[in-house]
């Protein structure tokens, strides 16, 4: 299989939530983020890179970043219209977007197809290379801090509206489709 050439328009074909970070800047480096895993990677195709090793390989990470940017959204304007409560739509959207991106090289291409766990996947904690290309995109330190709170894994909960939205959005789409495989839900593990 030819490898699709590796754009910023095609993680945006991919992506179409990145369209709506009103911030050109932030929309930029999101874009930039995936851009930049996905040339480091080992993988041909981005829309192959599994959402988990352990879900059929037909649940992606490109879908499930998409579910959550979606569902993160929407939440982020029902807390605001019926709460009142301040949250940055664009930074919602940024985090959601980015929480997995690290999964690119988490996961490698198996032999029989799909997705397997790669050293850096077994080596590092889980959203630890998102935060990094953040970093080094100049993201904002809330917007790391998002990315790295919002796994179970982590030794720190969210501490912004923004950050919380995405956990439990995140986990929502997650449990979803763990049940749906038949397998332990999210909300039933324990760190």
């Amino acid at each position: 299989m030819s490898q699709v050439p590796i754009t910023v328009d095609h993680v945006r074909d991919l992506l179409p939530e990145a369209g709506e970070i009103a911030r050109k800047d932030l929309r930029d480096s999101v874009l930039d983020v995936w851009v930049r895993a996905w040339r480091s990677s080992a993988w041909q195709q981005l829309s192959d890179v599994p959402k988990s090793v352990d879900l059929p390989s037909s649940r992606t990470l490109t879908t499930h970043s998409r579910a959550v940017a979606r569902m993160s959204a929407q939440m982020a304007d029902t807390v605001t219209q019926l709460h009142g409560i301040a949250v940055d739509r664009d930074a919602v959207l940024a985090i959601a977007l980015l929480h997995d991106v690290c999964k690119i090289h988490e996961f490698e291409p198996a032999p029989a197809g799909g997705g397997q766990w790669s050293t850096p996947g077994r080596r590092f904690q889980h959203g630890f290379l998102s935060a990094h290309w953040m970093l080094e995109a100049g993201m904002d330190d809330d917007l790391v801090h998002a990315v790295i709170a919002h796994t179970p894994h982590s030794s720190v909960v969210p501490q912004t509206q923004e950050g919380v939205i995405v956990h439990y959005a995140d986990f929502a789409d997650s449990d979803a489709q763990l049940l749906d495989a038949g397998q332990r839900l999210f909300c039933k593990r324990r760190p």
